[in-house]
C-alpha cells in the first residue's frame, strides 16, 4: 500500500533512536544545518528548530516539493516558528533530509534496518520506496513509503508496546 501522511509517523519513529543517542539535535535550526531552498528561506523561518517540524509548526510556509500543500498556508514569514500547527508537507520533506544528513543513512536503508529487519516485515522492500514531488517547486522531494497492511500492523503495534519488540526497545517510549 502506498502511504501518504502515515509516512510521517513512521519517520517520526525512525528519528527516536538518533535523537536518543545524541546523533540528532532537535534544537538545531535551519541555519546551523544549512537548509536552505531555491529561491532562499526567510531570516525568521532559518530560526525553525527541528523539533518545530516533528510536531508541524515550523513557520516555514514554503511550497512543498510534493503534493498536498494546504492552499490556505499563511503566508510565509507570517509566524513565529514553533508557534503554530499547520500540516505541511515541505516540514517532513526536509525532516527526511536532515535525518540523511545527520545519520548518514538513507530514510529507506534505515527503515530497513532499524524497524523492518528486528519486526520481521514481510513485505518491507527497500526497492520499492521512493523519493517523489516537484523539483520545481523545493529541494526536498517527498520520502513516500510504500507498506502492506500487515507490516503497518506490526509498526502499530510496536508503538503500542511503548516501542518494545520482543525485549528489544526498538523506538524510545
Amino acid at each position: 500500500c502506498y502511504l501518504a501522511s502515515a509516512r510521517k509517523s513512521v519517520l517520526s519513529m525512525l528519528y527516536g533512536k538518533y535523537v536518543a543517542n545524541g546523533t540528532i539535535n532537535l534544537d538545531k535550526t535551519m541555519a546551523d544545518l544549512g537548509i536552505d531552498e531555491v529561491d532562499g528561506l526567510l531570516p525568521i523561518e532559518k530560526t525553525a528548530k527541528v523539533r518545530d517540524l516533528l510536531i508541524a509548526s515550523s513557520g516555514v510556509y514554503h511550497p512543498a516539493g510534493s503534493p498536498g500543500d494546504d492552499p490556505n498556508s499563511p503566508p510565509r514569514g507570517s509566524k513565529q516558528p514553533g508557534t503554530f500547527f499547520h500540516y505541511n508537507n515541505w516540514d517532513f520533506n526536509v525532516l527526511g533530509a536532515i535525518f540523511e544528513k545527520l545519520t548518514g543513512k538513507t530514510v529507506f536503508n534505515a527503515l530497513n534496518d532499524d524497524l523492518a529487519k528486528p519486526l520481521h516485515l514481510q513485505d518491507y522492500s527497500v526497492a520499492r520506496q521512493r523519493m517523489m514531488g516537484f523539483e520545481n517547486q523545493s529541494k526536498y522531494l517527498a520520502y513516500h513509503l510504500f507498506l502492506s497492511a500487515r507490516d503497518m500492523a506490526r509498526l502499530g503495534l510496536l508503538m503500542a508496546r511503548g516501542g518494545n519488540w520482543n525485549g528489544q526497545q526498538l523506538v524510545p517510549a
